[in-house]
């Protein structure tokens, strides 16, 4: 066997090569590894809509997210109560029918100080029976506040003071800004049966109601705002809106220049800011705030449990993290994105609907699992930066005898790098573990079209390769430019190093990436570089365009390749990006 400072660079017939193909030509054997061609979700939930007049589950959720499921729940059960709507979560492009509101959209509501305020009037609020107030109950400048009790308020009482002064301000700006944004889509009176995508909505009457239920689908944006401008607003008895993936009940606005009445027995979401009066009939559950900026508020309460409420919104806040299994990573590699979602305080874990997002697009919708994780794995982002996102959309969780609806949360973008290579995840090699067990050190000629760098090697391995692995980059006159070794190796397939920096490269010039094995047994395909291959912006040279290509030189140490043999492709690569 001649040794590496003997062998010539160049492919001519006999001169000295790995010695497995020395000792296949000897024999006369054909070389078994010829070229080959090259080209290289739990169980989905069901999507339960509410019918007319039903009362949704959310019916049930309390101050801090909580409430309990005993008697209260029971009796309600026996009128009727149904799940409320579990939106699929198969697609990002959830069903929205109903209007669909021009790119303008609704902008954000700031209700400052009046946002502690479950209900608020400027000159009086009354009360009968049992009702239920879960936040704070203010009036000014009037002074009139009546029924309570037998009412209860958990917040505080805030009879013309001055915090119920500031907050009859702020209500008042907030009640100005809805009325002031453009209508996105003036829709029918009627919007009971109906689902609604976030915008700005008047009325073709100048009148809203409700009958049987409405959607909110918040297309898995938890900041999603929705505005409806009317002169009144009606809900029937036991009427009903969902708010469907991400739609949270702060961002629900429905601005009301006259008076608004929420129907027996129903469930409301969203803030009510009406000029004139409100009314909360028996029973009824509403989920947000109720204000009269000008005007009365009055609630009708029930003779016994469950009582007629009005509930601020105050779920329990989350934290959602994400991390990427392989970054970098290279072009139809395989990557698993894992969100994981947990509480700020307790041990209860959220539960409910999760979406991915590159950039500001959804490209995967899926739910949280008993676990607190939910996953992506894509082998189809292409080469350059991504920025990866997962937002938790909030959602109902039980423990024990309590439903917790936790707050949405987004986790910090990952910065998910795909470089380009010569050849993809899928690419393999006609044999993986030569029986040539001697150290050598394996490469490719390449050219980049464009400038870039290289940020690190990639090699195929097979399961007899089983030494160190050491990646360099060389130019083409062996000047050495970076080298790494390889860790956390797999069995078999594509190993990947990144280089500690990247390295740039001049477009249109010839570069070497190699892999030096301590045991052999490295991949071969022979004949390949026939023709040049072009991948992206990157080229491996045909052979004989600058000397053979396919290189290799034999040593215990790392050594610049300058010999060929039958234009093999040892399946060496690199990662580059523009």
């Amino acid at each position: 066997m001649s040794s590496p400072q003997n062998n010539t660079s160049g492919q001519t017939a006999g001169r000295a090569a790995p010695a497995e193909s020395r000792r296949e030509t000897a024999a006369g054997r054909i070389p078994p590894d010829q070229e080959r061609a090259l080209t290289h979700r739990a169980k989905r939930p069901r999507e339960v809509t509410p019918a007319a007049g039903a009362v949704s589950r959310r019916a049930v959720r309390r101050n801090a997210g909580r409430f309990l499921l005993g008697g209260a729940i029971a009796t309600v059960l026996v009128m009727g109560v149904v799940a409320t709507a579990i939106p699929s979560r198969a697609s990002a492009k959830p069903n929205k029918g109903g209007a669909k509101p021009s790119s303008a959209g609704a902008s954000p509501i700031n209700l400052n100080s009046a946002a502690p305020f479950g209900v608020l009037a400027q000159t009086a609020v009354s009360n009968t029976n049992l009702t239920s107030v879960t936040g704070d109950l203010g009036v000014s400048p009037g002074s009139s506040i009546v029924g309570f009790p037998p009412g209860t308020v958990s917040g505080t009482i805030h009879n013309n003071d001055a915090v119920a002064a500031q907050a009859m301000s702020d209500a008042t700006a907030a009640y100005n800004n809805a009325a002031g944004q453009t209508p996105d889509a003036t829709l029918a009176p009627q919007l009971g049966g109906t689902t609604q995508a976030p915008g700005v909505y008047n009325s073709s009457t100048g009148n809203f109601s409700i009958t049987g239920t409405l959607n909110l689908d918040a297309q898995g944006n938890p900041d999603a705002v929705f505005i409806f401008q009317a002169s009144t607003l009606s809900t029937a008895n036991v009427s009903n809106i969902n708010l469907l993936h991400g739609a949270q009940a702060n961002n629900v606005f429905w601005q009301i220049s006259n008076s608004a009445t929420l129907g027996t027995y129903c469930t409301f979401r969203g803030n009510v800011l009406a000029q004139n009066s409100v009314t909360v009939s028996t029973g009824a559950a509403a989920f947000g705030r109720v204000f009269a900026v000008n005007g009365t508020i009055g609630t009708q309460g029930t003779g016994g449990i469950p009582a007629t409420r009005v509930t601020v919104p105050n779920d329990p806040p989350t934290t959602t993290t994400l991390a990427s299994s392989l970054n970098p990573s290279w072009q139809g590699s395989p990557v698993t994105f894992t969100a994981t979602v947990q509480a700020n305080s307790g041990s209860v874990i959220p539960a409910g609907e999760l979406v991915f997002k590159d950039g500001s697009t959804i490209v995967r919708w899926t739910s949280v699992s008993p676990s607190g994780t939910a996953t992506y794995t894509t082998s189809g982002l292409s080469p350059g930066q991504h920025s990866i996102t997962a937002v938790y959309l909030g959602g109902d969780t039980f423990d024990n005898e309590a439903v917790i609806h936790f707050a949405p949360s987004t986790s910090p973008a990952v910065s998910q790098t795909v470089s380009d290579s010569l050849w993809n995840a899928a690419a393999t090699p006609a044999t993986a573990s030569h029986p040539d067990n001697q150290a050598v050190t394996l490469g490719v000629k390449f050219r980049a079209s464009t400038a870039g760098s290289v940020t690190g090697i990639r090699f195929y391995k097979g399961a007899l390769n089983t030494g160190t692995h050491t990646g360099s980059l060389w130019t083409s006159g062996g000047q050495l430019l970076s080298s790494a070794t390889f860790s956390n190796e797999t069995a078999s397939g594509w190993q990947q190093v990144t280089f500690n920096t990247p390295v740039a490269l001049i477009a249109n010039t010839t570069y070497i990436v190699s892999c030096h094995t301590t045991s052999g047994f490295y991949s071969t395909t022979r004949p390949y570089f026939t023709s040049q291959y072009t991948n992206g912006f990157l080229t491996a040279l045909a052979n004989g365009a600058e000397g053979g290509n396919g290189v290799y030189a034999y040593g215990a140490t790392n050594t610049f390749p300058t010999n060929t043999y039958q234009a093999t492709n040892y399946w060496i690569d690199l990662m580059f990006n523009v």
